[in-house]
Protein backbone atom coordinates (compact mmCIF):
# COMPACT_ATOMS: atom_id res chain seq x y z
CA UNK A 1 0.00 0.00 0.00
CA UNK A 2 2.96 2.68 0.78
CA UNK A 3 4.49 3.90 -2.00
CA UNK A 4 7.87 6.30 -2.54
CA UNK A 5 6.56 10.01 -1.40
CA UNK A 6 7.84 12.49 -3.17
CA UNK A 7 11.37 14.53 -3.51
CA UNK A 8 10.49 18.55 -2.11
CA UNK A 9 12.01 21.73 -2.68
CA UNK A 10 12.36 24.43 -0.47
CA UNK A 11 9.14 26.34 -1.77
CA UNK A 12 6.48 23.79 -0.26
CA UNK A 13 3.88 24.53 2.15
CA UNK A 14 2.34 21.73 4.45
CA UNK A 15 -1.28 21.11 5.35
CA UNK A 16 -2.31 18.25 7.67
CA UNK A 17 -5.14 16.60 8.35
CA UNK A 18 -5.42 15.81 12.32
CA UNK A 19 -7.18 12.50 13.12
CA UNK A 20 -6.07 9.52 11.34
CA UNK A 21 -2.94 11.74 9.87
CA UNK A 22 -1.19 13.69 12.59
CA UNK A 23 -2.77 11.26 15.12
CA UNK A 24 -4.41 7.90 15.04
CA UNK A 25 -8.09 7.24 14.83
CA UNK A 26 -10.01 6.37 18.38
CA UNK A 27 -13.10 4.87 19.31
CA UNK A 28 -14.17 8.54 20.98
CA UNK A 29 -13.13 12.27 19.66
CA UNK A 30 -11.43 12.60 23.04
CA UNK A 31 -9.30 9.65 23.62
CA UNK A 32 -7.27 10.76 20.62
CA UNK A 33 -3.76 10.78 21.56
CA UNK A 34 -0.72 12.90 19.53
CA UNK A 35 2.78 11.13 19.92
CA UNK A 36 5.69 13.45 21.25
CA UNK A 37 7.41 13.16 17.95
CA UNK A 38 4.50 14.70 15.73
CA UNK A 39 5.20 18.25 17.91
CA UNK A 40 8.98 17.93 16.86
CA UNK A 41 8.11 17.36 13.28
CA UNK A 42 5.88 20.07 13.02
CA UNK A 43 8.40 22.11 14.59
CA UNK A 44 11.24 21.40 12.63
CA UNK A 45 8.63 21.81 9.15
CA UNK A 46 8.28 25.50 10.62
CA UNK A 47 12.03 26.06 10.98
CA UNK A 48 13.07 24.40 7.75
CA UNK A 49 9.61 25.94 5.80
CA UNK A 50 9.77 29.61 6.87
CA UNK A 51 6.59 28.64 9.01
CA UNK A 52 4.21 27.80 6.05
CA UNK A 53 2.46 24.47 8.24
CA UNK A 54 -1.14 24.33 8.65
CA UNK A 55 -4.25 21.74 10.23
CA UNK A 56 -6.60 21.67 8.13
CA UNK A 57 -9.39 19.48 9.90
CA UNK A 58 -13.40 19.16 11.43
CA UNK A 59 -11.97 19.89 14.70
CA UNK A 60 -12.89 22.81 17.02
CA UNK A 61 -10.01 25.23 17.01
CA UNK A 62 -9.26 25.31 20.74
CA UNK A 63 -9.10 21.52 21.11
CA UNK A 64 -6.69 21.08 18.08
CA UNK A 65 -4.32 23.61 20.00
CA UNK A 66 -5.08 21.88 23.02
CA UNK A 67 -3.51 18.15 21.61
CA UNK A 68 -0.55 20.06 19.64
CA UNK A 69 0.07 22.49 22.72
CA UNK A 70 2.54 25.01 23.25
CA UNK A 71 2.18 24.79 19.14
CA UNK A 72 -0.19 27.13 17.45
CA UNK A 73 -0.53 27.22 14.06
CA UNK A 74 -2.06 28.20 11.34
CA UNK A 75 -5.03 25.92 11.48
CA UNK A 76 -8.60 25.74 9.50
CA UNK A 77 -10.73 23.73 11.83
CA UNK A 78 -14.69 23.04 11.36
CA UNK A 79 -13.72 22.11 7.84
CA UNK A 80 -12.77 25.72 7.41
CA UNK A 81 -15.67 27.31 8.79
CA UNK A 82 -13.09 28.70 11.49
CA UNK A 83 -9.74 29.37 10.31
CA UNK A 84 -6.71 31.18 11.94
CA UNK A 85 -3.95 32.74 9.65
CA UNK A 86 -0.66 32.60 10.31
CA UNK A 87 -0.34 36.15 12.12
CA UNK A 88 -3.47 34.79 14.61
CA UNK A 89 -6.43 36.97 13.45
CA UNK A 90 -9.29 34.18 13.02
CA UNK A 91 -11.84 34.19 10.84
CA UNK A 92 -15.22 32.82 11.78
CA UNK A 93 -18.44 31.58 8.85
CA UNK A 94 -21.02 32.21 11.19
CA UNK A 95 -23.93 32.66 8.70
CA UNK A 96 -25.64 29.40 9.77
CA UNK A 97 -25.12 29.33 13.45
CA UNK A 98 -29.08 28.94 13.88
CA UNK A 99 -29.23 26.37 11.64
CA UNK A 100 -26.85 24.13 12.87
CA UNK A 101 -28.04 24.68 16.05
CA UNK A 102 -31.63 23.56 15.45
CA UNK A 103 -30.11 20.28 13.75
CA UNK A 104 -28.14 19.62 16.80
CA UNK A 105 -31.37 20.33 18.72
CA UNK A 106 -33.31 18.15 16.13
CA UNK A 107 -30.28 15.32 16.51
CA UNK A 108 -30.28 15.48 20.94
CA UNK A 109 -33.45 12.87 20.86
CA UNK A 110 -32.06 10.31 18.60
CA UNK A 111 -28.46 10.09 20.03
CA UNK A 112 -29.90 9.56 23.91
CA UNK A 113 -32.23 6.75 22.20
CA UNK A 114 -29.19 5.01 21.04
CA UNK A 115 -26.40 4.49 23.06
CA UNK A 116 -23.20 4.36 22.00
CA UNK A 117 -23.78 7.59 19.46
CA UNK A 118 -22.26 10.69 20.23
CA UNK A 119 -23.33 13.94 19.20
CA UNK A 120 -20.21 16.62 18.75
CA UNK A 121 -21.45 20.13 19.15
CA UNK A 122 -18.65 22.64 17.63
CA UNK A 123 -18.74 26.58 17.13
CA UNK A 124 -20.35 26.22 13.28
CA UNK A 125 -20.97 22.88 13.04
CA UNK A 126 -22.46 19.60 14.69
CA UNK A 127 -20.99 15.77 14.05
CA UNK A 128 -22.68 12.63 14.49
CA UNK A 129 -20.57 10.30 15.60
CA UNK A 130 -21.14 6.29 15.35
CA UNK A 131 -17.92 4.51 15.53
CA UNK A 132 -19.00 2.67 18.67
CA UNK A 133 -22.32 1.95 17.05
CA UNK A 134 -21.48 0.81 12.66
CA UNK A 135 -24.32 -1.04 12.16
CA UNK A 136 -26.38 2.20 12.68
CA UNK A 137 -24.87 3.74 9.71
CA UNK A 138 -27.79 3.93 7.73
CA UNK A 139 -30.10 5.11 10.52
CA UNK A 140 -28.00 7.97 11.26
CA UNK A 141 -27.28 8.82 7.66
CA UNK A 142 -31.16 9.06 7.53
CA UNK A 143 -31.54 11.18 11.29
CA UNK A 144 -29.31 13.52 9.84
CA UNK A 145 -30.74 14.07 6.82
CA UNK A 146 -33.90 14.48 8.19
CA UNK A 147 -32.66 16.79 10.90
CA UNK A 148 -31.33 19.18 7.77
CA UNK A 149 -33.84 18.78 5.82
CA UNK A 150 -35.27 22.37 5.89
CA UNK A 151 -31.98 24.32 6.01
CA UNK A 152 -30.65 25.40 2.10
CA UNK A 153 -27.07 26.84 3.82
CA UNK A 154 -26.08 23.67 5.16
CA UNK A 155 -24.05 20.71 3.69
CA UNK A 156 -24.19 16.96 4.99
CA UNK A 157 -20.48 15.52 4.92
CA UNK A 158 -19.73 12.00 5.26
CA UNK A 159 -16.29 10.97 7.11
CA UNK A 160 -15.21 8.12 9.16
CA UNK A 161 -17.95 6.68 10.90
CA UNK A 162 -19.46 10.21 11.61
CA UNK A 163 -21.80 12.71 9.68
CA UNK A 164 -20.82 16.19 9.66
CA UNK A 165 -23.59 19.48 9.18
CA UNK A 166 -21.76 22.39 7.93
CA UNK A 167 -22.17 25.77 6.14
CA UNK A 168 -22.93 25.37 2.47
CA UNK A 169 -19.43 26.65 0.79
CA UNK A 170 -16.87 25.77 3.64
CA UNK A 171 -14.58 22.96 2.82
CA UNK A 172 -10.90 21.96 3.44
CA UNK A 173 -10.03 22.96 -0.38
CA UNK A 174 -11.42 26.19 -0.02
CA UNK A 175 -9.66 26.42 3.16
CA UNK A 176 -6.10 25.33 1.72
CA UNK A 177 -6.85 27.63 -1.22
CA UNK A 178 -7.22 30.84 1.65
CA UNK A 179 -4.15 30.28 3.29
CA UNK A 180 -2.48 29.92 0.00
CA UNK A 181 -2.99 33.78 -0.67
CA UNK A 182 -1.50 34.78 2.39
CA UNK A 183 2.28 34.86 4.01
CA UNK A 184 4.24 32.17 4.30
CA UNK A 185 2.01 29.75 1.97
CA UNK A 186 2.08 32.86 -0.78
CA UNK A 187 4.10 31.22 -3.79
CA UNK A 188 4.73 27.94 -2.58
CA UNK A 189 3.77 24.61 -4.12
CA UNK A 190 1.07 23.05 -1.32
CA UNK A 191 1.56 19.45 0.08
CA UNK A 192 -1.49 17.98 1.63
CA UNK A 193 -1.95 14.76 4.20
CA UNK A 194 -5.18 12.92 4.64
CA UNK A 195 -6.65 10.50 5.39
CA UNK A 196 -10.71 11.07 4.90
CA UNK A 197 -12.84 11.22 2.47
CA UNK A 198 -13.32 14.85 3.77
CA UNK A 199 -9.68 15.40 2.62
CA UNK A 200 -10.69 15.15 -0.79
CA UNK A 201 -11.42 18.65 -1.81
CA UNK A 202 -8.28 19.43 -0.47
CA UNK A 203 -6.90 16.81 -2.90
CA UNK A 204 -8.33 18.33 -5.75
CA UNK A 205 -6.72 22.05 -4.86
CA UNK A 206 -3.27 20.76 -4.56
CA UNK A 207 -3.42 18.75 -7.18
CA UNK A 208 -4.48 21.65 -9.64
CA UNK A 209 -2.08 23.84 -8.38
CA UNK A 210 0.88 21.42 -9.14
CA UNK A 211 1.69 20.00 -5.47
CA UNK A 212 1.92 16.27 -4.06
CA UNK A 213 -1.43 15.33 -2.81
CA UNK A 214 -1.00 11.95 -0.36
CA UNK A 215 -3.87 9.72 1.10
CA UNK A 216 -3.21 7.99 4.52
CA UNK A 217 -3.85 4.25 4.53
CA UNK A 218 -6.73 2.74 2.16
CA UNK A 219 -10.33 4.07 0.43
CA UNK A 220 -10.56 5.34 -2.80
CA UNK A 221 -9.08 8.42 -3.50
CA UNK A 222 -8.04 11.34 -5.87
CA UNK A 223 -4.57 11.57 -4.06
CA UNK A 224 -1.44 11.30 -6.02
CA UNK A 225 0.59 9.39 -3.34
CA UNK A 226 -0.40 6.40 -0.86
CA UNK A 227 1.45 5.61 2.74
CA UNK A 228 0.72 5.24 6.19
CA UNK A 229 1.22 7.04 8.70
CA UNK A 230 4.47 5.36 9.99
CA UNK A 231 6.21 5.73 6.62
CA UNK A 232 4.43 9.26 6.77
CA UNK A 233 5.83 10.60 9.83
CA UNK A 234 9.69 9.21 8.29
CA UNK A 235 9.21 10.56 5.16
CA UNK A 236 8.73 14.33 7.48
CA UNK A 237 11.78 13.64 9.41
CA UNK A 238 14.21 12.89 6.69
CA UNK A 239 13.00 16.36 5.43
CA UNK A 240 13.12 17.74 8.48
CA UNK A 241 16.87 16.66 8.86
Amino acid sequence: MSQPLPPLGESSAFFFDFDGTLAALAPRPELVEVEPRVGDLLRGLCGRFDGAVAIVTGRPLDVVDGFLAPLRLATAAEHGSIRRDASGHVYADTRSLQAVIAVGDALTGFVEDNAGLLLERKQTSVALHYRQRPELKETCRTAVEEAVADNDGLVILPGKMVYEVRPKGCDKGVAVTAFLDEPPFKGRLPVYMGDDVTDEDAFAVVNALGGASIKIDDGESQAQYRTDREALFDWLAELVR
